[in-house]
């Protein structure tokens, strides 16, 4: 009996490559999204200490220059989380267009699967019916043998 051969067994290869890779740059993404959002809290963590500080140093009664310095710090830490805040907007677009690129290539890869598992039931229904007709064939040859020895014994 012949061995199934997949004509476009290439094409599957490649398309399961393709998931694989997009697999691989979505699980990046998620892990630059998750990176982006550690360090968003972690700014928004330094803004709140900061601001603790601040409100601490004027219940003690400092100086206006160090009050202005914590200040000035705090609206850059703010001009930051801003920052961080776009990035993670921004990772987060990245982490959707990977999701989606992967289901693209999912939905390929099991289309081209799918081509296959058909051409394989085909396939074998064929060897079926091929192995059924020579096992079909080989009875009638059989019963004719036989039908003749009966006739040539019967004629003795």
């Amino acid at each position: 009996m012949t061995q199934f051969n997949f004509r476009f067994q290439k094409i599957l290869d490649l398309k399961e490559n393709e998931k694989g890779f997009a697999q691989i740059q979505m699980a990046e993404a998620i892990k630059q999204h998750e990176v982006g959002h550690q360090r968003n809290k972690a700014i928004q963590s330094q803004i709140s200490d900061i601001e603790q500080l601040k409100n601490a140093k004027q219940q003690s009664g400092v100086n206006i220059s160090e009050l202005r310095m914590l200040e000035g710090y705090i609206h850059q830490l703010q001009d930051q989380s801003l920052s961080s805040k776009r990035e993670l907007e921004y990772l987060q677009k990245n982490v959707s267009t990977s999701q989606g690129l992967l289901q693209k290539k999912a939905q390929e890869e099991k289309t081209w699967e799918n081509l296959k598992q058909q051409k394989l039931n085909h396939f074998q229904e064929e060897s079926k019916a091929a192995e059924q007709s020579f096992f079909d064939e080989m009875a009638s040859i059989r019963f004719h043998r036989l039908a003749k020895a009966n006739s040539l014994v019967e004629g003795i």
